[in-house]
Order: C-alpha cells, then sequence, then structure tokens
C-alpha cells in the first residue's frame, strides 16, 4: 500500500523529473547570430507574376477610377508658405468646418501642422487624388477641451515655430512669443476653457504637442481628416463654390 508520504514523495519526484526534461529540452537562448545581408536590386529585370497581376489588375483599376474624380475646383494654386499661407488656412478651416457638423458642442479653433500638409491644392479641376497627395495619412479627429495654460502652450508653440496654421484664431507675434491672442473674435482668457479640433496625430503629442495629451478629450470620431477635406471640397462645389483661401493676418509678426 502506497502511504501518504510516498505519494509526496513520488509527487516531488515526478516535478523534478519534468523540470529537468524541461530544461534540458528548452532551446538555449544563449547563441549568437551572425548576422549578414544581400543586395536584391529591383529593376527591369525583374517581371510581374502573371497570376498576382490578374488579381491586382481589377482593384488598382477600380483605384485609378476612383482617384480620377474631379470633386472640386480651385479659383488658384493653393500652397504653403511661411508663418501664414492660404492652403495651411484652408486646410484648417475645412477641418473646423467639417468638425462642428459632427460635434454637437462648441468648437472655438482647430489646428494643423504644416509638415501634415504634404502637396498644394492645383488650379482649376481638384481631383480625389489631389487630397491623398496633400494629406496622405490616416490621422482621426479628436475633440479636445483645453484649459488656459494647455491654449497658451499651443500658441506659444505656433509662435516659436511658425510652423501651424489656425481656424478662427488670431494671434500677434513678438520675438518669437504671442503677444496677444485672439479666439473666436474674443481675447484669450487664461481662465477659459476653449475647444479644439485637432487630429489624433497632435492629441497624442505629435509635432512637438506633447501639452495636448494632458488636455480633455471630449470626442473621437472615425473620421479621417483627409476624408474630411474631401467632404468639405464637395460641399462647396455642390453650392457652386471654389475652393479658395487667402492670407488673413491669423498669424501676425510684429517687427
Amino acid at each position: 500500500m502506497i502511504t501518504l508520504i510516498d505519494l509526496k514523495t513520488i509527487t516531488h519526484f515526478c516535478t523534478l523529473l519534468i523540470s529537468v526534461v524541461f530544461l534540458h529540452c528548452a532551446p538555449s537562448t544563449n547563441f549568437l547570430l551572425e548576422p549578414h545581408s544581400v543586395l536584391i536590386p529591383i529593376d527591369t529585370s525583374f517581371r510581374a507574376d502573371s497570376s498576382a497581376e490578374a488579381i491586382i489588375v481589377p482593384y488598382r483599376n477600380r483605384m485609378r477610377m476612383q482617384m480620377e474624380v474631379v470633386i472640386g475646383h480651385s479659383e488658384k494654386r493653393l500652397v504653403l508658405g511661411k508663418v501664414e499661407s492660404p492652403l495651411g488656412n484652408f486646410v484648417a478651416d475645412a477641418i473646423l468646418f467639417q468638425s462642428r457638423l459632427n460635434f454637437t458642442g462648441k468648437i472655438h479653433m482647430s489646428v494643423v501642422a504644416n509638415e501634415g500638409i504634404r502637396a498644394p491644392i492645383p488650379k482649376g479641376p481638384v481631383k480625389r487624388a489631389t487630397v491623398y497627395e496633400l494629406m496622405p495619412f490616416e490621422n482621426l479627429l479628436y475633440i479636445l477641451e483645453l484649459n488656459g495654460a494647455q491654449t497658451r502652450s499651443l500658441f506659444n508653440l505656433l509662435a516659436s515655430n511658425k510652423r501651424l496654421s489656425i481656424g478662427n484664431s488670431v494671434v500677434l507675434v513678438e520675438d518669437d512669443k504671442p503677444l496677444k491672442i485672439f479666439i473666436d473674435g474674443e481675447p484669450f482668457r487664461a481662465d477659459q476653457k476653449y475647444v479644439l479640433a485637432v487630429a489624433d496625430y497632435y492629441a497624442q503629442g505629435g509635432s512637438g504637442m506633447s501639452f495636448l495629451t494632458e488636455a480633455k478629450v471630449l470626442a473621437k470620431f472615425n473620421l479621417k481628416i483627409r476624408d474630411m477635406i474631401i467632404e468639405h471640397i464637395v460641399s462647396l462645389e455642390s453650392k457652386g463654390k471654389a475652393v479658395n483661401a487667402e492670407i488673413e493676418g491669423r498669424v501676425k509678426l510684429i517687427p
């Protein structure tokens, strides 16, 4: 008869045996791989796989057709410039306008980093592909509530690097600092909260906006900033209006 003590002894022995076998069979992690690389040139010697092409071609053709669709017309060529630009103003305004259509509360302003605007809008017909070139990212819309300190940090960044485009705001800059700030037509107040429409990339601290990570998130939308710009241009076209924007003095440099 096996006693309780024998059972414990057998159990301990089996556990030890399994552990030893496991350790013996486990692959060693103490080895060194010698790195090496091979240069594979991509040139005309590579030919497309016909079976893969047969699958891809219909989707490629459909995509090209969608990209070639004219969604609006522009009165002039809109480009980025130093400090403030027609293109930056147009993009910031498009984001603000479309955000207000989707958010029930008040939105005071919008912002976009000029580095995120990658191509101009040409004069004449504006194709869907134009906006994909302008905004090739998959960024989504966030609505943030900023306190006075966070709002001032935003305008401090704008005044120092002069590479942000803003909607519904004006700032007077002197010695790379915001001298006066106006939001929604009213002077900035440090004790007031301001609602900002912005891409998720900036809300998560991108482009030097780490201060936005501390702001209160009021809403997250499954709306791509690029699609919002497309929708804005389509809306203008449906009303018989052209894409257009001017330098309005949103950022004024005091010598």
